[in-house]
């Protein structure tokens, strides 16, 4: 991987490449690109632009500077594509609003803590026709897909050539295949630190929308874009580690082989998962997915090989000491990576701190049960309140401001999408 900036460039030139393309994102989780020579970026080692136009600063202070950092270059399509960091003007400070800086401060503070932290997501999505039904064998039925092979799985050979793409950018995929849904699909990414998971999610997800779109295909990474169907999930899978061992590992629990530092952790992602839901399920479609009956959680609670729990430690093999991890269930893929991935782990930390007990694990199915203890948010508003009231969790990782404006941000999206009248209730209201 280059070094600098210079050896990124004298690598596009020797490529034939001569245009660079600047990537950020915005804070509701918008990829957003320009588009400069390569001559140019030699000479002045940046990009600018309006940021007020993205919601990341005001009119009257938004000439915001795009520093691309180095070590995420992708070399595709004839062109270098960079991630950047975000400026403010005169590059006088780095915006407290970047949120690939958000996640570089959670690092900081794991690093500060001694622990190390590991991610990696199962990414679902669907994929749609251009009349918006999902592309589906003629025997296809609702939840009953999982694993389907080809000839039953249309969508083989749309997944062969994304891996190839994936792979020509650099990207290792661990696992691809057919999901539950009609139309649906998985794709499991490397565990990485948070900020290099996050820069993973968003390339592969761009990635697989183009590869779509060559072939006349809608990828659509919407939470539940299809009635009485699976929705699509971004589950997480965390650990901790020193500079030797993974600390969520404990050989002599019976239970899971889960540590208790690693209980800690689940105990602080259950106190704080109403507030957690406004980042890891950030739209008003989200909340149509955290519905009983859909292998979505949508009670607080955790268990071993639950995959109705809200945390599932896995269990597939005994002493398996580097992947000893937690599944978090409840992230969609809308999320913005960066913003999910620091505030699951600043909840995590919170636990370990406090040392906050996560209760009995639940080995029932909670659909049926119905457990009682707290339900997740019920509505994007519901989430947004939890998160004005619990927020200290997050204080080191995510300035004031930007906690500020991104609330803003989803209460007004949570209220311009939540005001239209939807067909279903034009069929069921209409002649009332």
């Amino acid at each position: 991987m280059p070094a600098n900036l210079e050896e990124v460039i004298e690598e596009a030139a020797s490529k034939g490449i001569r245009w660079a393309e600047l990537e950020y994102m915005d804070l509701l989780g918008t990829l957003r690109s320009t588009m400069t020579s390569l001559n140019l970026l030699a000479l002045k080692k940046s990009g600018s632009f309006d940021a007020s136009s993205v919601g990341l600063s005001v009119i009257e202070w938004s000439d915001y500077t795009l520093k691309p950092s180095p070590d995420t270059a992708v070399y595709l399509d004839k062109v270098v594509r960079l991630l950047c960091e975000i400026w403010e003007p005169f590059e006088s400070r780095r915006s407290p609003k970047d949120p690939r800086y958000i996640v570089e401060l959670l690092e900081k503070k794991l690093e500060e803590e001694g622990y190390r932290g590991v991610i990696g997501a199962e990414l679902e999505f669907m994929t749609l026709d251009k009349d918006l039904n999902p592309i589906a064998s003629p025997a296809a039925i609702p939840k009953a897909n999982y694993h389907n092979a080809s000839p039953s799985d249309p969508l083989y050979n749309f997944r062969l050539s994304s891996v190839e793409r994936l792979e020509a950018a650099g990207f290792k995929v661990k696992s691809f295949h057919h999901e539950v849904g009609v139309g649906q699909s998985e794709v499991s990414t490397e565990s990485k630190s948070p900020l290099k998971a996050a820069d993973d999610v968003v390339r592969i997800k761009r990635l697989l929308k183009e590869e779509g779109q060559r072939q006349g295909i809608i990828v659509t990474f919407m939470p539940k874009p299809i009635a009485h169907d699976n929705g699509s999930g971004m589950h997480l899978h965390l650990s901790l580690w020193d500079d030797s061992k993974n600390l969520f590992y404990d050989p002599d629990d019976d239970y899971a082989e889960l540590s208790q530092l690693g209980r800690y952790f689940i105990g602080g992602l259950l106190e704080h998962i109403g507030s957690l839901a406004a980042f890891v399920a950030p739209t008003v479609n989200s909340y149509k997915r955290l519905v009983p009956g859909f292998e979505a959680p949508i009670y607080a609670v955790w268990g071993r090989a639950n995959r109705s729990a809200a945390v599932r430690v896995p269990v597939y093999r005994k002493g398996d000491h580097s992947g000893k991890r937690i599944e978090f269930r409840v992230p969609d893929p809308s999320a913005n990576p960066y913003l999910a991935f620091a505030a699951t782990f600043a909840a995590g930390l919170d636990g370990i701190k406090k040392k906050i007990d996560p209760g009995d694990p639940y080995d029932k199915n909670v659909y049926s049960s119905k457990p009682p203890v707290k339900r997740l948010p019920r509505s994007l508003h519901e989430a947004l309140d939890e998160l004005e009231s619990d927020n200290s969790y997050l204080q080191e990782v995510m300035s004031k401001e930007a906690l500020e404006t991104y609330i803003s941000l989803k209460r007004d999206e949570a209220s311009r999408i939540g005001s239209y009248p939807s067909k279903l209730e034009y069929d069921s209201y209409l002649l009332i």
